[in-house]
């Protein structure tokens, strides 16, 4: 039997189509009710009887234009630096052809504004090609739901560095789960041993099936990758963390830092970096130079 998953529904239910804005006045918004339930299998953790999943509507909320101005970006999603280049050629092409595809959003209570789900770079340009209204489509759902919209609409980007991806993919897995972020690297953890025999502490057939859902939707990585590739990226230095979530930096220059071990030399390069918006190969340069010399010697100027 084919698996369920309920992130894939979401997929759909979020998926944004390429057709054109409606033209005139703003319309009375319409709203799409989100719901959360979940579905999934895995052989070598745990076994029990398929359940019925509840699923989303995939009926598409019709676009409406909205005032740029009242939609609010999520200031703590992953992803925080985005490419100036970039946003100044999507924005002289909305000044061609204005904005193609909808934004999603979801309304604020009690008010006229809203919270942007999808498509903070496409906000971004509009802004800068000084468009005043863009056209979007208004999903109602809960906080959760926003959070796994947010999440899913990253976690599809092309250009998703290592980081945005694991932040994406934790933030899943802990609103989902219901667990810390410790939490949910010693499940995998547990997973990663019970395969192995090295345990008898079972994982929870319900936990796993949100992790294998949430792998299943990422498609690029395992529950083991992540566990041993990307749990390490959690803890990265707070102050390059800070640097991540800020959108100081760009992921391929902190990586290049971090090749730096002497914590004293890594954050003046990485204080070098921010102000003087070193080039990527300006910076493999530098780590080149300071892993030639002493550590008391080594600290840029």
């Amino acid at each position: 039997m084919a698996k369920s998953n309920r992130f894939q529904a979401l997929m759909q239910t979020i998926r944004q189509e390429s057709s054109p804005p409606p033209q005139g006045e703003e319309k009375e918004l319409p709203s799409v009710p989100g719901k959360t339930e979940r579905e999934d299998d895995e052989n070598d953790i745990a076994h029990g009887e398929e359940q019925d999943l509840p699923s989303y509507s995939t009926t598409q909320p019709e676009v409406v234009m909205v005032k740029r101005a009242k939609i609010y970006p999520d200031l703590n999603q992953p992803r925080r630096y985005f490419d100036e280049v970039e946003l100044e050629k999507m924005a002289a092409s909305m000044r061609e052809v204005g904005v193609i595809d909808p934004l999603s959003v979801r309304p604020r209570p009690d008010t006229d504004e809203y919270d942007l789900l999808a498509g903070e770079r496409r906000l971004r340009s509009a802004g800068l090609a000084g468009i005043e209204s863009v056209p979007v489509r208004i999903f109602d759902v809960d906080e959760r739901t926003a959070e796994d919209i947010k999440a899913i609409s990253n976690l599809q980007r092309s250009d998703l560095n290592a980081w945005e991806e694991t932040q994406a993919i934790m933030g899943m897995l802990m609103r989902n789960l219901g667990k810390s972020q410790s939490e949910v690297v010693s499940l995998i953890n547990r997973a990663a041993n019970q395969k192995r025999g090295l345990t008898d502490n079972v994982v929870r057939k319900e936990d796993w099936e949100v992790v294998e859902e949430v792998f299943d939707l990422v498609g690029r990585l395992t529950p083991e990758s992540f566990r041993k590739h990307r749990v390490p990226l959690l803890k990265l230095p707070e102050p390059i963390q800070k640097v991540l979530r800020q959108g100081l930096l760009q992921y391929t220059k902190v990586n290049e830092i971090l090749k730096i071990k002497q914590e004293k030399q890594q954050q003046a390069l990485l204080q070098e970096a921010i102000e003087n918006n070193l080039s990527v190969e300006e910076i493999r340069s530098r780590v080149k130079n300071l892993r030639s010399k002493p550590a008391d010697d080594a600290v840029p100027k």
